[in-house]
């Protein structure tokens, strides 16, 4: 069963916490001694970057569920099979009156196909090679200094959390809060359309070896909202199927009409805006750290912002 590979690591998950980014830089002290501040590459050449992007409409799948809607961005730049099977099983309607059966506290909420006895077989959405790493020549990788226990490279692709290997030629997403993969067998080739949300501090040990395709840009807590199984009982399956919360629908915002799609905007990780975000993260003067906390962040704690923008109204 999909749920069993990622037993045993459910009871080690945590809730994650984050902060806003502080607006202020300086010396970063603890007591009486200075602590070197983290120490980026050279700044880049951010000339005719735009700090902002548009999310493509045809990128954005919208869970909605009785609490609202999960707006996902799809990432084809990793797994674009993957994705291509959410934008297709979105379209068959595949998902609409399914459910999050399994939903563990602190780890994943897990939807879609359904386990034993749930299971049902599914000719029409195959099971799909694993997409876990890309070459680092395809896609713009923005690294940040910052050690890290899992990756010798962490960084951020197109707003997304990410690592690099240390020859420095393949990169991959990592699991964070909000990121969105598919479940599979012990198969590395088994993912169809079993899919599971990141809801506590991100299982870095999953991070190349599972298919991420995407992440939550808007209605988190609505994922976090979701009804819990107990992790001790069948893996955390919810057994009682009336307790557990309904897709109400599944939707790609391009196939929605114009006016009814909600449009989102990401900042780009490799422009100056980001750049700079970092740069007041990484160092907290503000007068709340009575103790300077050490000039490091945590890839997980710095996905790339997202906002809403409004519709423009005509005179």
């Amino acid at each position: 069963m999909k749920h069993a590979l990622l037993a045993a690591a459910c009871l080690m998950a945590c809730a994650a916490c984050g902060g806003s980014p502080d607006e202020t830089a300086g010396e970063d002290v603890i007591g009486s001694e200075a602590l070197p501040a983290a120490v980026e590459a050279p700044t880049p050449d951010f000339t005719g970057i735009p700090d902002w992007r548009p999310v493509n409409p045809a990128d954005l799948l919208l869970l909605e569920v009785e609490d609202g809607v999960i707006a996902i961005e799809l990432a084809d730049w990793i797994a674009p099979n993957h994705a291509n099977r959410m934008r297709q099983a979105a379209r068959d309607g595949f998902f609409d009156g399914r459910s999050f059966y399994r939903v563990i506290d602190g780890f994943v909420a897990q939807g879609g196909r359904g386990e034993d006895p749930d299971a049902v077989e599914l000719p029409q959405y195959p099971p799909l090679s694993g997409e876990f790493t890309i070459p680092a020549s395809t896609v713009t990788f923005s690294p940040m200094s910052d050690a890290d226990l899992y990756a010798p490279t962490v960084g951020h692709v197109d707003g997304f959390p990410a690592a690099m290997n240390e020859a420095g030629n393949e990169v991959w997403p990592i699991h964070c809060p909000g990121t969105v993969a598919m479940a599979r067998d012990n198969d590395p080739d088994s993912g169809d359309v079993e899919f599971y949300i990141v809801i506590g501090q991100g299982p870095r040990h999953l991070d190349r070896i599972m298919s991420v395709f995407g992440r939550v840009i808007d209605g988190m807590e609505h994922v976090q909202a979701l009804q819990r199984g107990d992790p001790a009982v069948n893996s955390g399956v919810i057994a009682d199927t009336l307790a557990r919360d309904i897709i109400v629908s599944a939707r790609i915002a391009s196939d929605l009409p114009e006016a009814d799609r909600p449009a989102y905007e990401v900042m780009r990780t490799d422009g100056q805006a980001f750049w700079d975000a970092k740069q007041a993260r990484r160092n907290r003067t503000h007068d709340f750290f009575f103790e300077t906390p050490p000039p490091v962040i945590e890839a997980c704690h710095m996905p790339g912002p997202v906002r809403i923008v409004e519709p423009q109204l005509d005179d």
